[in-house]
């Protein structure tokens, strides 16, 4: 299990780290999310922007979890991904939740999801249950979340020309799944790995 360079004194030095689990998007894809949200911006609307960077394809929110418990996490995640090989992610199409009228946030979709996808994330749920979190009720719906909205004004607009621009589609492969630690700072969220997990070899589902 491959940690990121300062996991094991950040656990030492926090009581509670707000994490969640992902698969992460090349460069090529975050940039042309980077120019949808250029466009975007234009209109005036108070709209939170996920940073590029900070963009991914989230498979499980754990919230703030006892530092003792992270390599716990990290062992179930681990788990899930030994078992599921390396998959083809084609992301594509745009959207807002929960509706075009009344948006709430903005996202960049995937045009199917793929089997090992699904039962990729169905693995992590079991594996981090047995851990004692409990599973998701909610349907599975991978997406890249691009913006939230924080005043109703004009959102609307946005939401229009959001689902009118669409986004075309664009193809990566995932090799591995992190567990990131998310840092809640005035400026926007600052992301840093926990684990990285590598998908599992040729002889897994």
């Amino acid at each position: 299990m491959t940690g990121g360079s300062e996991t094991q004194t950040d656990l030492r030095n926090s009581s509670s780290i707000r994490t969640f689990v992902c698969i992460d998007v090349p460069a090529s894809i975050k940039d042309r999310i980077a120019q949808l949200q250029g466009n975007l911006r234009q209109h005036d609307a108070k709209i939170s922007w996920v940073k590029p960077a900070n963009i991914h394809l989230s498979l499980k929110f754990l919230g703030d979890v006892a530092a003792t418990r992270i390599p716990a996490v990290g062992s179930a995640v681990e788990r899930a991904a030994h078992l599921v090989r390396p998959l083809e992610i084609e992301v594509g199409g745009a959207g807002c939740f929960p509706s075009a009228k009344s948006p709430r946030v903005f996202w960049v979709g995937l045009t199917a999801v793929p089997d090992r996808l699904a039962r990729l994330h169905a693995l992590i749920e079991q594996e981090l249950a047995t851990e004692g979190f409990p599973p998701d009720t909610r349907k599975f719906s991978p997406h890249l979340t691009i913006g939230r909205v924080r005043l109703p004004q004009n959102a609307g607009l946005v939401a229009g020309e959001l689902m009118s621009t669409g986004f075309s589609p664009a193809s990566f492969q995932a090799t591995e799944v992190i567990v990131m630690r998310s840092e809640l700072n005035p400026s926007g969220s600052i992301y840093s790995a926990l684990y990285k997990l590598s998908l599992g070899s040729e002889g897994c589902d």
